[in-house]
């Protein structure tokens, strides 16, 4: 087993839990740049390189910072860097093309394209809603349960209190 590989399967241990696939898929399926930014540096410090596609669509998202960190997470996850991060226009379409044809290469198959969300009086129907509530708390949900200190608290009071 590749060494980045043990270090994902430790990480998982001790955090208490892995993000799963269809938790991940849930979040940055949403359009809320908070979630999917905390989701990919989830899948980032998991090692989850099988969440690849997912993150090469999100180099077409609007918020600058959810591409950022998608072109962040494409470089750590594979190794490969292709200057993406401030790259703007022509040139950022040339380097997300690059990113489809080496998916295609790699896997066989094309991105995944977004699935649309069905509106939420059906899904409330089917009691969708409950389901996709509890994956976005499994995909946000710090990997780290640690007990954080109060935000009040003073740095020598929050290690008085630890230690």
């Amino acid at each position: 087993m590749p060494f980045r590989g043990l270090i994902a399967i430790m990480t998982c241990v001790v955090a208490g839990g892995c993000l799963s696939e269809q938790a991940a898929r849930t979040a940055l399926r949403k359009d809320d740049p908070r979630h999917q930014t905390a989701v990919i540096a989830r899948i980032t410090r998991e090692g989850k390189a099988s969440m690849t596609g997912e993150l090469i669509r999100l180099l077409d998202a609007e918020d600058e910072g959810v591409r950022f960190m998608a072109a962040t997470s494409l470089h750590k996850l594979t190794g490969i860097d292709r200057g993406f991060h401030f790259a703007e226009g022509e040139k950022r379409k040339a380097i997300v093309a690059e990113w489809h044809r080496w998916y295609e290469a790699e896997t066989g198959q094309p991105v995944p394209e977004l699935e649309p969300e069905p509106p939420a009086d059906e899904k409330a129907e089917k009691g969708e809603d409950k389901v996709d509530a509890d994956v976005e708390d499994q995909a946000t949900k710090p990997a780290d349960d640690a007990e954080q200190p109060d935000p009040g608290t003073s740095p020598e009071k929050a290690k008085e209190t630890a230690g």
